[in-house]
């Protein structure tokens, strides 16, 4: 039996091995450990992004984001992380005064401030399969915007725990972003609903059941 992290990768794994038994299981979280910290002096309104640089076909989606922050000068735009690839975002994106890199955070405590801190939650990847990070940020309440590729839109539910956007699409990014910036009303449901849809669909004991039932089943074949 192979136990693919996401439906999309449960159908790229039936693609490629039909004859294979195949179920999905999700990673889990604990959301007890996802609680509000003493919030970073960052600068508002502003979005944070908090993905590594380590795989090329995810880190340049973030490039996409060069358009949105020179048009959007009034917001700040806050990344924490790092990896190999660094120094070409950077290269980038930091010529930008609106920009600023943070490095990579200490996990989970800094994270934990970062998330606490930043208006919205933003992730910007070329493929994904189950970010945590994306869980995590709806944990901490905040409104997500991010990359509609891979199993990312299974992470979240868009238009209610925030948006999803088009690989490429900056216009999109810049639309949404000021949507929610613009809507604090807006804001704080999204950021309510997404820790409620995180809790009920990716707690440990949801994954621990369907797991069980999964294996049961293929015993019973």
């Amino acid at each position: 039996l192979i136990l693919p992290i996401c439906n999309y990768l449960k159908n790229e794994t039936k693609k490629r091995l039909p004859e294979k038994k195949v179920a999905t299981m999700y990673q889990g979280i604990n959301s007890k450990n996802w609680y509000k910290e003493k919030e970073m002096e960052l600068k508002h309104p502003c979005v944070g992004f908090l993905q590594g640089s380590v795989i090329w076909e995810k880190t340049k989606e973030m490039l996409t984001l060069t358009k949105v922050i020179e048009s959007m000068p009034e917001v700040t735009f806050y990344w924490a992380g790092d990896g190999p690839y660094r120094d070409i975002i950077l290269t980038k994106l930091k010529k930008y005064d609106n920009f600023h890199w943070l490095g990579p955070l200490e996990y989970p405590g800094k994270v934990r401030e970062f998330l606490s801190s930043i208006d919205i939650y933003g992730l910007a990847s070329g493929i994904d399969m189950s970010p945590l990070t994306l869980l995590e940020a709806q944990l901490m309440k905040k409104p997500v915007i991010a990359s509609k590729i891979g199993g990312i839109p299974e992470l979240m539910i868009d238009n209610k725990t925030g948006f999803l956007v088009n690989k490429g699409n900056s216009e999109e990014w810049k639309e949404k972003i000021s949507i929610l910036l613009n809507d604090r009303k807006k804001q704080l449901e999204m950021g309510e609903n997404g820790r409620e849809f995180v809790k009920e669909n990716f707690s440990w004991e949801k994954i621990a059941r369907e797991f069980k039932k999964t294996i049961t089943k293929q015993l019973e074949l």
